[in-house]
């Protein structure tokens, strides 16, 4: 009986390693995908789009799972804000796993694509875009925004490590009269807003020059500078339709 019981363990260790090798097989095959990095890009190109990104039937099942298979928490700040943010078990907005639907099952595919934003692949190649070491920070979290929501212009520096940010669109066939447009631009002021009580920091609302406005496409990868230099915001919906994304930041090292 003991020899069994001591078999059935090992047969446990060896199903969780072939599982686990799996997942790095996965994660490996999508981040081979991923298109030479031009060194130091982000210094002439502060704000750079990358198309189809992932193979598309993987960019199909990460959208069922944002649009269909994860529980959302509403985040609101003032008049500038308004979105839904993936929810999270233990209530913390960026760490531990997004919370999924009773009886939802992630497939293999969208596991290794989540796990492709914290692999060492994928940080080497945002390293390059940098021409910085960057290290991973804050896990990918979907966001869904709905008609008549919107991202005001911030700068993402609450922490001064953080260096880059990546968006992963899921929105189909979008066109600019949906609304939801990526605006990016060089930063020639900041204003202090009225703040409600509940809000967790200080409103300000950035004012920018050269703005550069991205029509949100379905399965890209906008890479983005972060600093105090740039700021970048998303406006308002206008389609019946949500706008759909996945969104991680990186800091230096």
């Amino acid at each position: 009986m003991a020899a069994s019981a001591v078999a059935g363990e090992k047969r446990s260790d060896a199903l969780l390693i072939f599982a686990a090798s799996a997942m790095l097989t996965g994660v490996a095959t999508l981040t081979a995908r991923i298109p030479a990095a031009e060194v130091g890009l982000l210094d002439r190109e502060p704000c750079v789009r990358f198309d189809v990104f992932l193979p598309g039937d993987v960019a199909a099942e990460l959208e069922a799972e944002v649009r269909r298979g994860l529980v959302y928490e509403r985040v609101e700040l003032g008049s500038l804000t308004s979105q839904w943010r993936a929810r999270r078990p233990l209530g913390d907005g960026y760490f531990g796993p997004m919370l999924r639907r009773p009886g939802w099952s992630s497939p293999a595919s969208v596991v290794a694509a989540v796990e492709m934003f914290e692999s060492a692949a994928f940080t080497r190649w945002l390293s390059d875009l940098a021409g910085e070491e960057v290290r991973f920070l804050r896990p990918a979290t979907a966001y869904r925004l709905d008609r008549g929501d919107r991202i005001c212009l911030h700068d993402d520096m609450s922490d001064p490590e953080h260096a880059v940010s990546v968006a992963y669109n899921l929105s189909r066939e979008w066109t600019a009269s949906d609304g939801g447009q990526t605006v990016f631009g060089d930063v020639i002021g900041v204003t202090p807003v009225d703040t409600p009580a509940d809000a967790p920091f200080p409103l300000q609302q950035w004012h920018v020059r050269d703005e550069r406005v991205f029509v949100p496409v379905f399965n890209s990868m906008l890479v983005m500078r972060l600093g105090a230099r740039f700021a970048h915001g998303v406006s308002e919906v206008t389609s019946e339709r949500s706008r759909l994304s996945l969104v991680a930041i990186y800091g230096r090292r």
